[in-house]
C-alpha cells in the first residue's frame, strides 16, 4: 500500500468526517516546529556565544602585546619627564649608576638634589633609551648628586666644602702652618675671622678631595662674578643662597632676572663664596747683635789742649735679642723685644783728650 503524506492523510481524514484524527496530527504537528524551532535557537546562541569568546580572546592579546609594545619606563625629575626606559629594573639602575658617578670616591651616602619619580609611560614616538644613554641625559639636563661634607664657614660664610671634618682641620692647620717662617718659633696661630666648620649636604661635584687645592682655594680671596648654568629646580634664591650672596647681590649682578622666570641651562652670574681668610701668627725669633762700644775718655797733658787721640778703636760687644713679630698671613704687621741679653760685653773706645795748655800756647807763639 503506498504510504501518504501527512497533508494527504489529514485531508483524507477531513473527507472521511474523522474530525478526531484530523486534531491529533496537527498537534504532533506543532510539537515538531516547536522542536525544530529551539534547536535552531540552540545552535545560534551557541554559534554567536562562541564567537564572543573567540573576540574577547583576541582583544585580550592584542591588549597585552600592545602594553608590552607601547608603555616604558618614565623618568620624571621634579615632575619633568626627561627620558624613557626599557622597564622599572632599568630605571632603578640608571638610579645607582647616577649616584655612583656622582659620588665617586667620596665617602658616606649619595642622593639626588631634585626629586626622582619613574613610572609606567606609553612610548608613543619617543625614544626608549638604555641605560648608560640615561644617565647621560639626566647628567645633561643637570640632574645633582649631593652628599654629605663638611664645609668651612667665614664670617658666616660657606667657603669650600670637604669630605670628612678631620679633613677640614687639616685644611686649617696646613693653612696656619704655610704662614710661619722657616726660622721662626711659632707661639699662636689663629684666624682674624670666625671660622667654623659645619656638616651640610653639598653637590658632589663641589666637594674637594686634594688637600692643596682646598687649601688653595680657600685661603684665595676672590670678587670676580663667575657665570653659573641654572639647573633644574633652581630658583634666584636658592642660587643666592648656595654662592653666599643677598637675594639683592644677586639681582644687581643678574637684573633681566627680577621678576622673571629662569629655566635649566640659563646663564647668570654669581660672586663666590669665597671669603678671604687671614691668618695671625704670632713667632718668637731670637737673634745676635752687635753691642757699640762706649767711648772712654782720657785726659793728657801730653796732648795739647784740644785734640783727640784714638788710644784703642774697643771692639763691639753682643747682646741676645728675643723678639716677638706678628703676622697678617705673610705680612709682618708688628715687632717687639720681649727681652735682651748682653753675652759678650764691648770693650770701650780709649780716646785721648789734650789738656796740655803750654803746648798748645808755646805752639801760638811760634
Amino acid at each position: 500500500m503506498e504510504s501518504l503524506s501527512y497533508e494527504d492523510e489529514v485531508e483524507a481524514e477531513a473527507r472521511a468526517g474523522n474530525t478526531k484524527g484530523r486534531g491529533s496530527l496537527t498537534s504532533e504537528h506543532r510539537n515538531a516546529r516547536r522542536s525544530n524551532d529551539v534547536a535552531g535557537q540552540l545552535r545560534f546562541y551557541r554559534t554567536t556565544t562562541v564567537v564572543l569568546l573567540l573576540a574577547v580572546v583576541v582583544l585580550a592579546v592584542m591588549l597585552i602585546a600592545g602594553g608590552r609594545q607601547e608603555f616604558a619606563r618614565a623618568i620624571r625629575i621634579d615632575g619633568d619627564l626627561v627620558c624613557l626606559v626599557n622597564d622599572q629594573d632599568a630605571a632603578e639602575r640608571v638610579h645607582e649608576q647616577l649616584l655612583a658617578e656622582g659620588k665617586g670616591e667620596l665617602p658616606g651616602n649619595a642622593s639626588l638634589e631634585q626629586q626622582w619619580e619613574d613610572e609606567s609611560w606609553p612610548v608613543e614616538d619617543r625614544e626608549v633609551l638604555n641605560i648608560p644613554e640615561a644617565v647621560k641625559r639626566l647628567q645633561e639636563h643637570g640632574v645633582t648628586v649631593q652628599v654629605s661634607a663638611w664645609t668651612i664657614k667665614v664670617d658666616g660664610n660657606d667657603t669650600v666644602n670637604l669630605p670628612s671634618e678631620t679633613f677640614a682641620t687639616d685644611v686649617l692647620t696646613r693653612i696656619k702652618r704655610q704662614y710661619v717662617p722657616s726660622d721662626e718659633k711659632p707661639i699662636e696661630s689663629t684666624f682674624l675671622e670666625d671660622v667654623k666648620i659645619v656638616e651640610k649636604q653639598a653637590p658632589a661635584d663641589t666637594v674637594l678631595a686634594e688637600l692643596s687645592e682646598a687649601v688653595k682655594a680657600l685661603a684665595t680671596t676672590s670678587t670676580e662674578a663667575e657665570t653659573y648654568t641654572v639647573k633644574s629646580g633652581d630658583y634666584p634664591e636658592k642660587i643666592a643662597a648656595a654662592h653666599g650672596m643677598t637675594i639683592d647681590a644677586f639681582y644687581r649682578l643678574n637684573p633681566q632676572t627680577r621678576g622673571a622666570t629662569i629655566h635649566p641651562g640659563d646663564k647668570v652670574k654669581i660672586t663666590p663664596a669665597m671669603a678671604g681668610i687671614t691668618v695671625k701668627t704670632v713667632t718668637e725669633v731670637s737673634e745676635t747683635v752687635d753691642v757699640e762700644p762706649e767711648v772712654e775718655k782720657v785726659h793728657s797733658v801730653n796732648v795739647p789742649r784740644g785734640e783727640t787721640r784714638v788710644a784703642s778703636e774697643g771692639v763691639p760687644g753682643k747682646e741676645l735679642r728675643v723678639k716677638h713679630r706678628t703676622y697678617h698671613n705673610d705680612r709682618l704687621v708688628e715687632e717687639e723685644i720681649k727681652s735682651t741679653q748682653i753675652v759678650e760685653p764691648p770693650s770701650p773706645r780709649r780716646v785721648i783728650v789734650g789738656t796740655d795748655d803750654a803746648t798748645s800756647a808755646s805752639g801760638d807763639d811760634d
